[in-house]
């Protein structure tokens, strides 16, 4: 239970630190402070703090120099997909990262997504397409169940990801995943227009039934694109801070 609870101490001392990084408290080029001023500040042992800043470096967010302390590196030229999640969050949260960057999100998902799905559509089997008919059937009867919703709609994804029988997919995939389920802010991403995702789904299952993978390209940027614009203006009514 010891290490449970130090475990769950170091990730919120990391949760700190790259928010008050993500949203620009501490700026590229500074340094964090001493460690027994931010360890007072988090509320943590000397030792949890640097095994979180030891999470923070494997980031890309800060770099260890040695005698000077923390030194804070620009994420946008250091950070890699695990930040997207995090971001993500700020963004619905209505903090110092701007809502359009979701659109910007989306606009990789859609990218990806479309090239996805053309493989899956030339991939995959009668199973695994039936297995996606009945994923959708379920998230329509969970789309007031937001964190129900959410697991379905990753089980869509990833059932489309595992039809293309490409293990780089499937790995991508996981990493997303992880990302998105660290940062539960997200789940309004999903929610805010369920009920036009499970539609557009349900049209995706059927474009993959068909085996016209050229087809299935072009439908799915087309459908995804209209389901992403919509999403964000409800996000930014929900929010509050509507999109540009």
């Amino acid at each position: 239970m010891a290490e449970v609870g130090r475990k769950r101490a170091v990730e919120e001392a990391a949760d700190r630190l790259r928010r008050d990084i993500l949203i620009g408290t501490y700026r590229p080029g500074d340094h964090l402070p001493g460690e027994r001023e931010l360890s007072a500040q988090l509320g943590v042992s000397r030792l949890t703090l640097r095994s979180a800043i030891a999470r923070l470096e494997s980031q890309g967010l800060v770099r260890a120099v040695h005698g000077a302390g923390n030194l804070v590196l620009d994420f946008r030229e250091t950070g890699g997909i695990e930040l997207i999640g995090y971001l993500a969050g700020l963004a619905i949260e209505n903090r110092a990262v701007p809502l359009t960057f979701l659109g910007e999100l989306f606009e990789m998902r859609r990218i990806i997504a479309a090239e996805v799905i053309a493989k899956a559509t030339e991939r995959a089997t009668d199973a695994e397409l039936r297995a996606l008919y009945t994923i959708v059937d379920q998230m329509r009867e969970n789309v007031r169940d937001t964190r129900r919703f959410m697991e379905l709609d990753l089980a869509f994804a990833r059932g489309i990801a595992k039809a293309t029988k490409n293990f780089a997919f499937v790995l991508t995939f996981n990493t997303v995943q992880r990302v998105i389920e660290q940062n539960p802010a997200l789940e309004l991403a999903f929610a805010a227009n369920a009920e036009q995702t499970v539609q557009v789904y349900a049209r995706l299952a059927e474009l993959m039934v068909e085996r016209n993978a050229s087809r299935a390209r072009q439908v799915t940027d087309r459908l995804l694109d209209r389901l992403d614009r919509r999403t964000l203006e409800l996000i930014g009514r929900l929010t509050g801070t509507p999109m540009p």
